[in-house]
């Protein structure tokens, strides 16, 4: 379909509405009445919700919801309404600031990997194949899973740099408006939303 600044606004706007919907905050509040905003680490995602409850069938819920929160709005996007792929990618962005940046919880939100993850599960699920990779080895040589996130998160554009050179990684679907510019532009952008919620990993290393 075409797409018109009309176009870019409404569904930028709807995929913030959809990545905003703070799961975990809610999980938790309904489950346990607790407060994640103000307990653990204070962030509204899986690992905090799995602490401050102390339940991983909770934080499994609450990670497979965060997932979805990704994967649906692309999905449909690109395979029920035709948008165009960069119009697709942009709502993609949205959902990550969404999720982070809820203005419902005065903009105190997750870290988007697991609503990054729907998304990429859709765009190119070899990304999401390489940061897994990237996690289990950072993971069995440091054992911290907050560091394994943030270098793993680190290296998308390097997994991104490896799906433009070889075209056996180019996941497409044969979409018409399938850009690999605009793949490569917001895959960038969507790690560095992502990353800036990991900053106090560089904070206790000083």
């Amino acid at each position: 379909m075409e797409t018109g600044i009309f176009d870019v606004i409404i569904v930028c706007l709807m995929c913030y509405f959809v990545g905003s919907i703070p799961t975990a905050y809610l999980v938790v509040k309904i489950m346990h009445n607790k407060d994640i905003t103000t307990e653990g680490s204070g962030n509204v995602g899986t690992l905090n919700s799995i602490q401050v409850t102390n339940s991983k069938l909770l934080g499994i819920f609450v990670l497979l919801i965060d997932i979805l929160k990704g994967f649906v709005p692309v999905y449909l996007l690109l395979f029920v309404f035709k948008a165009n792929y960069s119009l697709t990618m942009a709502g993609s962005a949205f959902l990550i600031l969404g999720h982070n940046y809820p203005v419902w919880l005065k903009f105190k939100g997750g870290r988007g990997l697991a609503t990054g993850t729907g998304i990429f599960l859709v765009v190119n699920y070899f990304v999401l194949i390489g940061w897994c990779m990237a996690w289990l080895i950072s993971f069995v040589l440091k054992k911290k899973v907050m560091l394994s996130n943030t270098a793993a998160t680190m290296l998308i554009p390097f997994y991104v740099f490896i799906v433009n050179k070889l075209s056996m990684f180019e996941v497409s679907w044969d979409l018409e408006t399938f850009s690999l510019k605009y793949f490569t532009v917001f895959s960038v952008i969507i790690t560095f939303i992502i990353i800036t919620k990991h900053t106090e990993i560089f904070k206790k290393n000083k």
